[in-house]
């Protein structure tokens, strides 16, 4: 009954939910409002748009939490059986995930290769919150969490760099002459300031600030529209490094569940073994670079 549930708080439609799940929607719609006595409470407003109600949103957390449970049983079960498996759950930065990690999950997935991972991508507060949940089993961020219910540990750190295209030669000064410098935001431009005195030797500088994406200012950099100030991971061939900003770091912390630390202070191991052979496997692999 709760997959039925899920399904159509996915769906917003009872048909589409009957033929994800592979019933009725008679069948289905049995089963919404068997589950609705026992709860003793309406999960749908039902009309020409089905809506959930309050005790449905409720409902419908406790049954992706649950879900999620379920399927780490599974996937620890089996690996009782066999060898390391299971569908590991990380939040992550999408500039993380895009420039940091493809080498590790290779080099971890030929090592462990019935182990599968779905990622979250969010902005840090939409991590923590993942994380806090059980949503995710951990999070990676750039800045320790606002809450004292999750643990960082800080895995590595990066300084800035500024960047140009390849293909344009050409000094700082000259090259600062004729191209805009792209920032990630006005927060980017205070850090700028504050730390490092690069503004001050361009008064002149036309500053942009076209969107908050690491991977996007990248491609514009790369493609000869501008320069940039981003942190070390993201080079590559197809950029020059002009400066480096070394009181300019970008720091990687991966967040936790205080609790689940305690338990496995314990050796009450709270996650699903791949997760923490993964969190080990990336803390050495990062501590390499």
């Amino acid at each position: 009954m709760l997959r039925s549930f899920l399904a159509v708080t996915r769906t917003g439609n009872f048909s589409r939910a009957a033929a994800e799940v592979c019933v009725s929607q008679p069948a289905l719609s049995q089963a919404i409002q068997s589950l609705e006595k026992d709860l003793g409470c309406k999960l749908f407003v039902r009309g020409r748009k089905t809506v959930l109600t309050p005790a449905g949103e409720r409902l419908r957390e406790y049954g992706e939490r649950i879900c999620h449970l379920l399927e780490d049983a599974r996937d620890d079960l089996q690996r009782l059986a066999g060898g390391l498996t299971g569908t590991v759950r990380p939040a992550i930065l999408e500039s993380l995930l895009l420039f940091l990690l493809p080498d590790v999950l290779a080099e971890f997935a030929r090592e462990f290769p019935q182990v599968n991972f779905q990622f979250a991508l969010k902005e840090t507060i939409g991590i923590e919150q993942a994380v806090l949940t059980g949503d995710a089993h951990f999070g990676l961020v750039s800045r320790p969490p606002a809450t004292r219910q999750l643990v960082e540990e800080k895995l590595a750190e990066f300084p800035h760099i500024l960047v140009g295209s390849a293909d344009i030669p050409g000094s700082t000064r000259k090259l600062m002459g004729k191209l805009p410098l792209f920032l990630l935001g006005t927060w980017q431009r205070n850090v700028v300031e504050e730390k490092t005195s690069f503004l001050t030797q361009f008064p002149d500088a036309r500053i942009l600030n076209p969107i908050n994406h690491v991977a996007v200012i990248r491609q514009l950099v790369a493609r000869g529209l501008g320069l940039a100030i981003l942190p070390a991971f993201a080079m590559g061939p197809d950029l020059r490094v002009l400066e480096t900003f070394a009181d300019m770091k970008m720091q990687v912390f991966l967040i936790r569940r205080r609790e689940d630390m305690v338990k496995l202070s314990t050796r009450e191991v709270p996650l699903l073994p791949a997760a923490e052979h993964f969190i080990s496997f990336l803390t050495r692999a990062l501590a390499r670079n």
